[in-house]
């Protein structure tokens, strides 16, 4: 039995109790981000999401520039880059994402707080993605990968790949980002969803920081890790299918810490309130949440993995996936515009 790393444990339950904390009071998803501000124009949750990245990025970058953690290790910046995959799986997700209601985070809080319509769309991302990441259709995504992944020089990085000093290419980020900020919210964005964004950009910091310091020790080095719910959910949805449990780790207890916080606040606050699925939703919601489950496995990461700690790090394939994932999200948004 291997011995359990109380850090990555810990950690993993107390980010994952934080973030449940701020998704219950501010409704934070990338698919509400993105479907809002194109249909009725309202910026509030896509600022959310870009304050988000302006504090992850800022802080990630901070850490690995000053050599407190070894971010160029993380699985992100691997010097074999799946550009295709991202592509691919990126889109995918963003369309399940969109045709599920919620990204995957706000699937699993949601599902918590009684809606039978995302706890389909949950279980089936996590079945999906179990057979996705170590099922029938592995063989698929490891030939894909192999066909077309390119061999990098250096990491996957965009300053090493731009072989650009990393503070050059942090201090273009920040300033795009912060000038996004001010442009999209014409000046007055809102103060309390900014701030709730920078606290998961905080968290996904604070994730770095444990994975790549606390939980290091002499006897056991970790590869650095962050925040996502992709890859615990396919161990989660492979226990369901064959009854073996997960081993515990950062990540995994990061699903738990925020499902179980999630319920908890939604009892505490009684706003947990069994609903069935809309009229003619529920196959909607098990398509959906199919897409996102092979969706993420093949992009390495859902909107939590690749669109927060993957950016983080200012990986190229990071930005790939997140890019694909807004188109997908987009087109899927049109569509229900139109034949709505």
């Amino acid at each position: 039995m291997n011995e359990i790393n109380t850090w990555l444990v810990g950690g993993g339950l107390a980010v994952g109790a934080m973030f449940a904390m701020v998704l219950h009071r501010f409704r934070f998803c990338l698919v509400a981000g993105v479907s809002n501000f194109m249909l009725i124009r309202d910026s509030r949750q896509i600022l959310a999401f870009a304050s988000a990245w302006l504090v992850a990025i800022a802080g990630t970058q901070l850490l690995e520039i000053t050599g407190i953690v070894a971010v160029a290790d993380s699985a992100y910046r691997d010097p074999t880059m799946d550009w295709l995959g991202a592509s691919i799986g990126g889109f995918v997700f963003g369309l399940g994402a969109a045709l599920a209601g919620g990204c995957a985070a706000r699937t699993l809080v949601r599902a918590m707080e009684g809606s039978a319509h995302s706890l389909i769309a949950l279980i089936s991302f996590a079945l999906v993605s179990a057979v996705t990441q170590f099922g029938f259709l592995e063989p698929f995504r490891v030939k894909l990968t192999q066909e077309t992944s390119i061999a990098l020089l250096a990491d996957a990085g965009i300053a090493s790949l731009l072989s650009l000093p990393s503070w050059l290419v942090l201090g273009l980020v920040v300033t795009g980002l912060l000038f996004f900020i001010y442009k999209i919210g014409d000046g007055r964005p809102d103060k309390p969803l900014l701030i709730a964004g920078g606290i998961v950009g905080g968290l996904v910091v604070f994730s770095w920081y444990i994975t790549g310091v606390l939980a290091q020790d002499e006897l056991m080095v970790e590869r650095p890790s962050a925040m996502t719910l992709s890859g615990p959910l396919a161990r989660f949805g492979y226990m369901l299918i064959s009854g073996q449990l997960p081993a515990l780790s950062f990540t995994t207890s990061f699903v738990i810490g925020t499902a179980v916080v999630s319920l908890l606040l939604a009892l505490v606050t009684r706003q947990f309130r069994i609903t069935a699925p809309a009229k003619g939703m529920a196959k909607m919601a098990l398509l959906g949440g199919a897409l996102m489950g092979f969706g993420a496995i093949t992009a390495y990461g859902c909107n939590i993995g690749q669109g927060l700690s993957g950016i983080s790090t200012l990986s190229l394939e990071s930005l790939i996936a997140v890019v694909s994932m807004i188109a997908g999200i987009c087109v899927v948004t049109r569509l229900m515009e139109k034949y709505a």
